[in-house]
Formats: structure tokens, sequence, C-alpha cells
């Protein structure tokens, strides 16, 4: 092979700097094997922690190097040195550019921290990571003359050390909370440096009603009187993106007599973060716990960068962050610190910073590194309540329900997350929960800045809420979440008011999913127990639930003088579903959320003690109906400017993008449990968000019963076999594949020989 000047200049950079980042790991010997089965999912076995972590890095590169090297350029906070400033990329879920996010980068994640952190963790963790480290740092030794095109050759593209993979495990830990704010970050400036920050919109969409990357995902869990088997099953369906650094790759892992499970972790991640083993299987969706705070600060009269803390007058400081820029100048942004953390400015909002007060941010997953050690105690628990145990020791679970099955056929909601330590009591007399804002995720709690509202203050674990004041469930017919409090996890099940702090329901009443979800559930279990086919296929059923509710107060409307009438007549003849042949789906996914916003629209408000039947019936009369007409022109309107009929079958219109192939792919961001959002592209709408990591999991005598999908597929490489394979078959069946755990199901199931990895 003849290598260009350039491919040589990399492939000695890589031997150069591989060899100083393998110091460390010098002493230690690696081996591990690789066994691909159908979809490219690696089944890796290794003799030892450290050894599974080299093999898990090197197959995640296999299909992934280049994701996986942007996403260590992101938390290294160098995006805008290597790509330039003003390139578009994401925080967490948050579209933002390259300047912005190293700035955020830069601000939240200190080295010398992240490392304090993690000296407290495991020796097999750290055993783990040191294999990780050099197992991807050994493919791109192997591999640096034939990197996929996207990456070949940048210099962005280069072993990693310690701090960069803590720096990756952390950036998932802060998705749900500082992340969701890093422009309010990055841009906040006192009020009399500059004009108030304007509104931020990361991305121009063509009307003002398209999706935003949402924090979403439905779980189920049966307990063994509700299922075929008489053990527990979980059905899992988190929403995640289907491009970036968050994406989920399937793997399963084995290090012989000490660790088998299998599922789903996400990229740069060395362990199961959605999975089962073969007495156990979990899932886990976002929850409504508080994970950051924003400390109120009183300002001192005329300086806007000094509050009051215990009767004194405390100066902000001043952190300047200097980020290198391709092809200019470096920038300097000014970040201002208190004893909390950063300055946040939520402009149009009350808590923009003005003369009298400033809200800074402090987010309890700062330098949380103990993930490996919690996920892989949960692969190792033998039933749900030895789980909940793993949860409770390591509180490594950022943000996340989880809701869990076992063989004996219990299931389990729990929300053990990283929580500030707030009883009701405390919080009452501290704090509030701010209604929803916009730009933000999820709600804010709301503290003051006094010593006794300081959980910063507090030291580990102390500062986080025990886990017997957080919710845990425990059933032998059903649990679901879909991002709603735990207060409906079940209707059945009686449930004991915990800290606002712990996920109370701040809304008031459940959410559209969480209504569909137990509709569906029930209306599954009235005909019989459930196998893994009937509980896929209930959850990917595409039924409209909010369209079933309201569709025929809208008909009725419709037969007003000043009705869009081609409008009316497309949704009248609309089978209610989100079906790839469902004609008017789009059409509602896109009239529905103007309606929604509105107030008043309901002739039958929510009503506690019809909790699951209200809202209900939509406000058609007089004005009322003027406007749900008005609204459903301006939808029609906003899909003829993107030239897509109102008539057309959904899967016409909404599909995956793969390299320019349209894949068409069912469901909605409106009404539909099988959760699916697109962006305006070319001929529709490309999905971006939405089912990701999808199994059905129960159990009998051999082992754990599983069946899954990655519904975007093993690789980001459009050479892969594996870009668009799974995708697919995720467009046209609700059946999802067998995942084969035993030895012998492997075997049968390898796409090529075992690939046997050793340094």
């Amino acid at each position: 092979m003849t290598m260009n000047a350039k491919a040589l200049g990399f492939v000695a950079a890589v031997a150069t700097l591989a060899a100083g980042s393998a110091e460390a790991s010098a002493a230690e010997h690696y081996k591990a094997t690789i066994t691909r089965t159908d979809f490219g999912v690696p089944h890796i076995v290794a003799k030892d922690f450290g050894s599974l972590g080299y093999g898990i890095a090197y197959a995640q590169a296999q299909d992934n190097v280049c994701l996986m090297a942007d996403a260590f350029l992101s938390s290294s906070g160098k995006r805008s040195k290597y790509l330039g400033a003003d390139q578009p990329t994401t925080v967490g879920l948050v579209r933002t550019n390259n300047l912005e996010s190293d700035v955020f980068y830069t601000t939240m994640m200190d080295s010398a921290q992240l490392r304090a952190a993690f000296e407290k963790v495991s020796p097999e963790y750290k055993r783990l990571i040191a294999g990780w480290i050099a197992g991807y740092n050994r493919y791109l030794k192997d591999n640096a003359a034939s990197l996929p095109a996207e990456c070949a050759g940048q210099p962005w593209v280069r072993p990693i050390t310690l701090d960069d993979q803590l720096r990756a495990l952390n950036d998932i830990m802060l998705l749900s909370g500082s992340g969701v704010l890093v422009q309010k970050m990055v841009n906040a400036v006192p009020p009399q440096e500059g004009k108030p920050l304007a509104a931020l919109t990361p991305v121009a969409l063509p009307f003002e009603d398209a999706p935003a990357a949402p924090l979403g995902s439905n779980g189920w869990a049966f307990g063994g009187d509700a299922t075929a088997s008489k053990s527990g099953m979980v059905m899992a369906n988190p929403h995640f993106p289907w491009a970036g650094r968050y994406r989920f790759y399937q793997m399963h892992l084995t290090v012989p007599g000490s660790y088998d499970v299998a599922g789903a972790g996400i990229i740069n991640q060395p362990f199961i973060g959605v999975g089962f083993n073969r007495d156990v299987a979990w899932t886990h969706t976002v929850d409504t716990a508080a994970h950051m705070t924003l400390f109120e600060l009183k300002l001192q009269p005329g300086d806007p960068t000094s509050y009051t803390y215990e009767g004194a007058s405390v100066p902000m400081e001043r952190r300047e962050i200097a980020v290198e820029v391709k092809d200019g100048a470096p920038v300097t942004r000014t970040i201002y610190w208190t004893r909390f953390g950063p300055v946040v400015s939520l402009p149009g909002t009350p808590f923009a910073w003005s003369q009298q007060t400033a809200y800074a941010v402090a987010d309890a997953n700062l330098n949380n590194v103990r993930n490996a050690d919690g996920w892989v105690a949960m692969g190792r628990a033998r039933n749900v309540r030895e789980l909940r145990t793993a949860l409770a020791k390591n509180r490594h679970v950022p943000f996340f329900n989880t809701i869990a099955a076992d063989r004996n056929g219990d299931a389990m909601y729990a929300d053990i997350s990283v929580t500030p330590n707030f009883d009701a009591k405390r919080f009452e007399a501290c704090g509030i929960v701010a209604p929803p804002m916009p730009g933000v995720l999820q709600r804010l709690f709301i503290l003051q800045a006094r010593p006794e509202c300081d959980w910063t203050a507090d030291t580990a674990p102390s500062k986080l809420l025990p886990a017997d004041e957080m919710s845990t469930i425990i059933r032998r017919d059903y649990i679901q979440n879909s991002n709603d409090s735990y207060v409906w996890t079940n209707p059945r099940a009686s449930i004991a008011k915990l800290s606002p702090m712990a996920g109370e329901d701040v809304q008031g009443y459940p959410y559209w999913r969480t209504r569909s979800g137990i509709h569906e559930i029930e209306t599954a279990l009235a005909k019989g127990p459930l196998t893994l086919d009937t509980a896929s296929a209930t959850m990917l059923g595409n039924n409209n639930y909010t369209a079933d509710l309201v569709m025929p107060a809208v008909i009725s409307a419709c037969q007003r003088d000043n009705a869009p009438r081609k409008a009316c007549d497309v949704l009248a003849a609309w089978d209610r579903k989100a079906e790839l042949g469902s004609r008017g789906a789009m059409l509602f996914a896109t009239f529905w959320p103007k309606v929604e916003k509105r107030a008043g629209i309901w002739a039958k408000p929510y009503d506690p003690a019809n909790a699951l039947g209200t809202p209900a019936d939509l406000k058609i009369e007089g004005a009322a109906g003027d406007a749900l007409m008005a609204d459903l022109s301006a939808a029609a309107d906003d899909l003829a400017k993107l030239a897509v009929p109102l008539d057309a079958p959904l899967g016409e219109v909404q599909f995956a993008d793969k390299a320019g192939v349209h894949i068409p792919i069912a469901g909605s961001s409106v009404g539909v449990l099988n959760f699916t959002a697109g962006l305006p592209a070319k001929g529709g709408f490309a999905v971006y968000h939405g089912a990701s990591y999808m199994q059905a999991v129960t159990f009998d005598k051999n082992g754990p019963q599983a069946k899954a999908i990655l519904t975007y597929s093993q690789s980001m490489n459009p050479a892969s076999p594996h870009f668009a394979d799974q995708t697919r078959i995720f467009s046209t069946s609700k059946v999802l594949p067998e995942f084969p755990f035993n030895p012998a199901d492997v075997a049968a199931h390898a796409i090529a020989p075992p690939q046997t990895i050793e340094q």
C-alpha cells in the first residue's frame, strides 16, 4: 500500500501519541475475542475487565471511529480549533455552534476534579477504562491509513488519554442538567455590559411548530401475572437522537464467571446502559426529578456582578474562557462564576439577569464518573431488588427512571437518580418549581442563595437525596413510564407523596403518552397474557390516542363555512394512525401543536377524580371553532411551503435519510407512543429523534429470551454493511429480531469467524 505525505504524517503522529498515552497501561496484558452476529452486533468475551474494555473500544471503533473521535473532540472543548467556530453542533440535545460548545465544556469540565472523582471508583472500573483507552488507541494505530472518509487524515482524530475518556463519560451526565442551559450560560452578560440576550433559535426551521429534540422514552415492565411466560418481561423504547454522540450501540459483554450482560450503551461508554442478563432486564426513561438547581442571587445595588451571601457582598469571579478558532483569532468569553456555579440568564422570563437578581446553576451530575460501577452492578443483579440495591449504592444514574423485571415475575419502577438532598419541608422553605420555560427541556427548580439551602456545600453522598426518600414500586401486573412523574406509574398502585425534588407531579396531570400507554397496555392485557411479539406490536401500534379523543370535534368544526375544505377532507378520511400508509398523519402532527398551546381549549378540564380521562371534549363553539379552523389552515399552509401534500402517505414524507436513500419510517411526534420526530428536508421530514434501541425480554429455563433492534443501525459509516440494515427492518416490521445470548445461539448467528485482539 502506498500512502501520501498527509497519511504518513498522520500515522507518525498516532504512533508518537500512542506511545505516550499507553505508558500507564504498558504492564497490562489485554486479550478479547469479538464474535459478530446478525446486524454486526459484537459479542465480546474477555479474561478480565481490562481486556473487556479493550475489546469494547476496538469493536465500537470498527463501526464508528469517526463518531467516537468527534465526541472526544466535543468534550475536550476544541471543536472551534479544528472545525471553525460557527459550524453547528449539539450540547446534550440543544442545537448550538462549536464556539458555544467549546465555552461550555471548558467551563464545566475540570480534568483535575474528574480525576479526583475517578480515584474513588473500584479497581475493576479503573481497569475497564485503562483497557478501553488501550483498545481505542490500538484501533487507531492499526487503521491510521484506512479510516473512513469522514475523518481520514484529520488532526482531531488522535489517541486518547484518561482525561479524554473521563470528560466523555461526564458529558452525557450533564445532558438533562446544565447541558440544557448551554446558550443561557455562555451568552450571559451583566445588564449594563451589553444588550439583553435575544431569544435563541439554534436552527432555522421553516415554520414555528417544527418539533424540538425532547427528552423522551417509553418503558414497560410486566410481572408474571401479565405474561405468557409467567416470568417478568421488559419492553424498552427509549427515544434518543438518531445521529451524533448520544447514539446507542448494541453489544454483549462477557467476563466468564463474573459478568454476562447484553443490550446497548451510548457511544464511548464501555458498559451496558439498557439491557439484560440471565435473570433481569431493565430500561430507562428520562425522569422528572431535579438534577440541577438555579440559585437566586440578590445583587448589590449598582453592581450586578456582586451578590449577597450571609449578609456579606461577594464579587462574582470573572473566568476568561479563551477558545482557539480555525483560521481566525482566538475568541474569549467571560463566564461569571459564583459559589454555586456559573451565572445563567433566560431572557424573556423571570430568570433573566437584571440589576437586582441573577441566577447561578448547580449541576448535581458535575464530575459524576460513577457510571460504570453502577451499571456493571446492575448487570450482575439476579432480581429487581438487587437491581435497586445497585441503584441505591452507586447513585450513578444521572436523570433516568429505571423500569425492570426479573425471571421471578416481579416488575419494578424506581427513580433513584442523582438528585439534590431536599425533603419536602426543606424544599418548601428554600425553593419553588418554576413553570415551563421556553427553550428549556425540563422544569427548573429555583432555590434561595442562603446557607440552609446550599446543597452544593455538602459532601457526597449527603448532598444527594437518600434512595429511601425516592420512589420504588414493585408489582406483579405492570409498570409503565413515559417521562412522567412516578405518580402515574400504575393507576392501581398506592404511592406515597415524596419531595418535589424526587419528581413530584408538578404538572398536576398525566401527559398524553402516559394516558396512551396505560390505555394500550390495559387494552392488550384484556386480550390475554403478553408475549414478546404482542408487547412490541403494542408499543409500535401507531394508534394516535390524541386524535381518537379530539378528531370527532375537529370534524364537527369542519362543517363551518370558514373551514379549510381540503384539509378537513383529508383528516376526515385519515385512519387516525401513524402507519406508513396513513394519509393525514403529518397534517395532524403539524396541526395539533398549534391547538394545544392555546389556553382554554377543553370543555372538560382536568379532573383529578378522572385523571386518565380528562381533559376531554374539545371546544368548537363560536370563537373556539374559528381558532381551531385557523390553526388547521395554518398547518396546511406550513406543509404547502414544504411541498408536502396534505394527503401523502406518511411513509412518503417521513423517512430516515441514509446517505441520500430514503427509508420510510412510521410513528409521529404527536399523540403516538412510537415517538418519531423529523426535521424538514427535501421531500418531507428526515427523522432525527425517536425510537432507538428497542428490546423485548423475558425468561425461561434456558435463560433470557430476547428480541431487539437498533432502529438506525450499528454504524454511521455509509460503507458499512450495517449502516442501514436494521433501519430497513424497523421500517416495515413490528416484530423485533432475535438477540442471541447463550453461547450456542451466538455461534449459530455468527456472520464471520471470531476475531481475537491482543496486546
